[in-house]
């Protein structure tokens, strides 16, 4: 349906103004959900072990419309991930392999399969590191969580049928959590953020990524198939579609596991 009939349908008439911004606002939305950015997986900041989920909701630059996601524990090293959108942009489904963990850091390797006109495979590395400070005057511990990753990227086949292949690296964190020792922690944040950018060098020099100018990939024959727009939107190897941010929050509230009961010891 046209996007001027649709805009009489929902408003009468005596308001034109009051139209004409909806319209465009429907217009800027309209436009960023069909020509989509790729889309990526929440992972969940502490390794999940077996039996155990995770779940959100994401807001992100690339997505335009939030998502819902839910982690849950295969083994104490393999997590599974899914991914709903709204109606279905930015579905995907992605699985984690723990790599190796300690007290201060767990380093992950996820691979995901996103839905969306540039559907994209995605493979990163995280480096998470967790913090955990106790306060003994206070009787308090808390944990802060920063994490780094390293993405390869491939949008298959974009809005436009085209192949984009991209890499680069991406930062995220959580506030801290707080709890009455360290052990009993919880594992849920009041949210969880994460930027990052992936580059396709096929398409442009990286120096030209901080040049705030339109990259004119005439310019040298070896960008010439590698446009950065068609029909005025973005193409797959535009640097909007490597762009990433987004913010998740937490669905539910996680319980700290009950202290050990005393037991008695037969003297």
């Amino acid at each position: 349906m046209h996007i001027k009939s649709f805009t009489f349908l929902i408003l009468p008439v005596p308001f034109p103004n009051l139209k004409r911004m909806l319209r465009s606002h429907f217009t800027v939305v309209a436009i960023l959900v069909l020509t989509g950015c790729a889309t990526h997986p929440t992972i969940s900041p502490l390794p999940l072990g077996q039996g155990e989920s995770y779940a959100g909701y994401t807001l992100s630059a690339e997505n335009v419309l939030p998502l819902v996601y839910y982690r849950h524990g295969l083994t104490d090293t393999w997590d599974l991930g899914l991914r709903v959108g709204l109606p279905i942009y930015g579905t995907g489904v992605d699985i984690s392999r723990l790599l190796s963990t300690s007290e201060k850091r767990s380093d992950v390797l996820n691979l995901a399969y996103s839905f969306n006109p540039n559907h994209n495979v995605d493979l990163t590395y995280y480096r998470v590191k967790h913090k955990v400070k106790i306060n003994e005057k206070k009787g308090q511990a808390s944990r802060r969580i920063r994490y780094y990753g390293l993405r390869g990227m491939v949008i298959v086949s974009g809005m436009n049928g085209w192949r984009s292949n991209r890499f680069g690296i991406l930062f995220g964190g959580a506030p801290a959590v707080k709890g009455p020792d360290a052990e009993s922690l919880p594992r849920l944040h009041r949210y969880q953020w994460e930027i990052g950018y992936f580059h396709d060098f096929n398409s442009m020099p990286i120096t030209s990524l901080f040049n705030p100018a339109a990259f004119d990939h005439t310019q040298d024959e070896r960008y010439e198939d590698y446009p950065h727009s068609k029909g005025g939107l973005p193409s797959e190897y535009s640097r909007l579609t490597g762009l990433s941010f987004r913010i998740s929050f937490p669905l539910g509230r996680d319980k700290a596991p009950p202290a050990p009961e005393d037991e008695d010891v037969p003297e």
